[in-house]
């Protein structure tokens, strides 16, 4: 018994022989039974055990004397010998109905003895009615059961070979363990909870009753990162189904990568100092980096996206989208043109300026914080010049239809002009079509930054 394999292995054999007398018996042969007194018996299938002192005997391959003694003793009427055959009393107890399944860990402590650690995990969801204060209504609530429990049985070599010394029942949770909790999702959480009875209560928490607790995770990992962090890679070997366990796992990234930036340097600044223990550790905070860089870059395609929607192409130029670009004008791009001041720094807002290119006028203003210009207005008369749905000056209204069919007749423009803004109140971004005889003459690309063109 030199490798932890031949430990767990032994451990899979003797559980299938201890869960006979204590879970449920062998598998019979319900049309062969014998009648003795109040007990009906039926034929055991399996042939390789024939009888009472061959099942006694394998017991004995795999526990001690004493413990197969007791095994054996421990439903004395369960088995008995008919017309050389071995029959046994049908049905069972029935298993650990909170019990959703057992991990298994061998480690070797001396020459001749190893530990075996069962951990038990727990998992019941139900729900109750809770009556509305006030009101003749009750509303349905969950109630859930997670965590888990131990327990540590040995396997030592005797005179008689390896043999179990303990043992105990495959569905041995305990339901009082300090690590497996009750949730009353009426009543919350409470707010000193530990971190992993937080983690419990997440496992079966959605909607509202998820979101407090969620971000409470993530200020724990930003303060306490090697303390949540240990919690997180327990419940990564638990046998919880995987789309919960992932998102959980992986929730301080989800939670950092929608912060501003201040939150998200804090979170990096946490992952920075965190240390993993030992190798669950350090996957599990690899998933938590992923799971932070997989919105980044979500966030960012979708920003790229969304600023293309906004955007001119000049050939042979450049193609201008709004936003923060890149260094100072003419921002690495060989544009000739001179910037020109069209309205001074104020009231904590930066300068702004116009610079006229060949087709295409742009309108940006310098960040009086960190000095970024940003390209807030577009303005092109040139039937070169495209927005990326390859509208262009010289276009007809029908085809500006065809390729925005949300455009809405501007007011005030007697229909010589119609504006593209999608995204409501949220978003200021638009685009304006000036036409005339139902031909575009001008395209104006515009961000108002604080509020809508439509009203």
């Amino acid at each position: 018994m030199g490798f932890q394999e031949d430990v767990l292995a032994a451990y899979d054999e003797a559980a299938r022989l201890y869960d006979w007398f204590d879970l449920a018996p062998m598998p019979l042969d319900e049309s062969d039974s014998v009648k003795e007194g109040e007990n009906t018996y039926f034929r055991v299938l399996d042939e390789n055990i024939t009888s009472t002192k061959e099942l006694r005997s394998r017991l004995e391959e795999v526990f001690t004397s004493e413990l197969a003694e007791e095994i054996f003793n421990k439903a004395p009427d369960q088995y008995r010998d008919f017309d050389g055959k071995l029959y046994a009393i049908p049905g069972g107890r029935g298993t650990n109905l909170y019990l959703l399944d057992k991990t298994v860990q061998a480690e070797r402590i001396s020459e001749d003895r190893w530990k075996v650690t069962l951990t038990f995990w727990a998992d019941y969801e139900d729900s109750h009615m809770v009556p509305e204060p006030g009101t003749d209504f009750s509303t349905p609530y969950p109630i859930a059961m997670a965590g888990y429990s131990t327990e540590a049985i040995y396997y030592e070599r005797t005179s008689e070979g390896w043999r179990f010394t303990s043992f105990c029942p495959s569905d041995a949770l305990d339901l009082e363990a300090e690590t497996v909790y009750t949730f009353d999702y009426a009543q919350g959480l409470r707010g000193d909870c530990s971190d992993w009875e937080m983690i419990c209560y997440l496992l079966h928490a959605d909607g509202g009753f998820a979101e407090g607790p969620f971000y409470r995770l993530y200020q724990r990992f930003l303060e306490r990162p090697g303390d949540v962090l240990s919690s997180l890679a327990l419940l990564d070997t638990a046998p919880y189904g995987a789309s919960r366990l992932n998102s959980l796992i992986a929730g301080p990234g989800y939670e950092a990568a929608y912060e501003d930036e201040a939150g998200r340097l804090a979170f990096e600044e946490a992952v920075r100092l965190c240390v993993p223990a030992n190798e669950a550790e350090r996957v599990v905070l690899g998933k938590i980096r992923g799971a932070y860089d997989s919105v980044l870059r979500q966030e960012q395609a979708w920003t790229d996206l969304q600023n293309l929607r906004f955007s001119f192409t000049v050939p042979n130029t450049a193609v201008f989208t709004l936003g923060p670009q890149e260094g100072a004008f003419p921002w690495g791009l060989a544009l000739d043109a001179e910037p020109v001041l069209v309205s001074p720094a104020m009231d904590g807002f930066g300068p702004c300026y116009e610079a006229a290119l060949d087709g295409v006028t742009l309108e940006y203003t310098v960040n009086p914080d960190d000095g970024a210009e940003v390209l807030y207005k577009m303005t092109a008369n040139d039937p070169r010049v495209s927005t990326d749905r390859d509208v262009s000056v010289g276009d007809s209204l029908a085809r500006v239809r065809e390729q925005y069919p949300d455009i809405v007749p501007l007011d005030g423009y007697a229909e010589s002009a119609y504006v593209w803004e999608p995204g409501g109140d949220a978003y200021c971004k638009h685009i304006a079509f000036f036409t005339q005889d139902d031909i575009v003459i001008g395209i104006e690309i515009e961000n108002l930054v604080d509020r809508r063109l439509l009203e």
